[in-house]
Parts: structure tokens; C-alpha cells; sequence
């Protein structure tokens, strides 16, 4: 099993971290964990599934990064995942995006901590892959330690 360092992680980002960049990335680093840009959930369960989600070996360790705010299709999404042969699944709690937040998902998420553990515990359950967030500090008028305190708190404890 290849070691994955953890001490440098390139951030998913919206039309930056495709699979040429992964792959240019890659050739700088052996072991840091890339990260696919972030993908709906519909894109996975409603599209053409093999255009979104296969990528070259040559870009392990690499992780899903999902967009979404359904138990049910992150479920469902993470399960696809790993038989797509990811490294990890990764949920997006951090784009601030208009268009995002419309869908109910990314940063706006912040402000639902229950609704975030619940697609959590769906996701673990679903998938035998290590699932993370990325997440902001916060988001709108929720932008203080105390709350960040209590949403990591939230996740983590699920």
C-alpha cells in the first residue's frame, strides 16, 4: 500500500484540479493526496457516470470529492466511488459558489450541522474508504470559534 502524505494536500478546486492537473501535479509529488474537482452527486447518479469518474492510476493516491446535501444519493455516490478504485471521498463543505448554494450544497452546509452528520453516517456506512471534509471556517453570519468548535464536534462525533 502506497503512503499517502498528509502533511501537503492540494485543495479541490472548481475547474482547476482536472486530471491534467492532477497528472502535472503528480509528476512533482509522489504520495500527496489530489483531489478531483468537486462533482454533483447528480453528475454520478443521473449522468454519464464513466466521463466524471475514471481517472489515469498514474494519479493515486487520489479522492472524490462530492457535491451534494441527500443522504441518500452521497450514499450512493460513495459506494460508486470505490468501485471506481478511489483512495478517499471527500465532501465538500467549503465552496461558497451562488450556483452551488442554490443546489443546497458546498459552504452553505455549514449552517446544518445535523443534516451534515446525517450524510455523513450515510457515507461511512457506504463505502469502506476513509470519508473527509473539506470545509471554510465559516460561512455568512456564522463565522466564530465557538461555532466551528461545536459543528466539528457535530461531524466528528459521527
Amino acid at each position: 500500500m502506497q503512503k499517502i502524505n498528509r502533511k501537503v494536500c492540494v485543495a479541490p478546486m472548481m475547474d482547476c484540479t482536472d486530471r491534467h492537473d492532477r497528472y502535472f501535479l503528480r509528476l512533482i509529488s509522489k504520495n500527496v493526496m489530489l483531489y478531483t474537482e468537486m462533482i454533483a452527486t447528480g453528475a454520478i447518479l443521473k449522468g454519464k457516470q464513466r466521463n466524471v469518474l475514471e481517472f489515469n492510476e498514474f494519479e493515486k493516491p487520489v479522492a472524490l470529492q462530492l457535491g451534494g446535501s441527500s443522504v441518500k444519493e452521497l450514499s450512493e455516490s460513495s459506494k460508486i466511488a470505490e468501485d471506481y478504485n478511489y483512495d478517499e471521498i471527500n465532501l465538500n463543505l467549503g465552496c461558497p459558489s451562488k450556483k452551488v448554494q442554490k443546489n443546497k450544497f458546498g459552504a452553505c452546509l455549514i449552517k446544518e450541522p445535523d443534516l451534515v452528520a446525517e450524510c455523513l453516517f450515510g457515507m461511512v456506512n457506504a463505502t469502506k474508504l476513509p470519508v473527509t471534509v473539506k470545509t471554510r471556517i465559516g460561512f455568512d453570519d456564522v463565522e466564530n470559534f465557538e461555532y466551528l468548535d461545536r459543528f466539528i464536534k457535530k461531524i466528528a462525533s459521527t
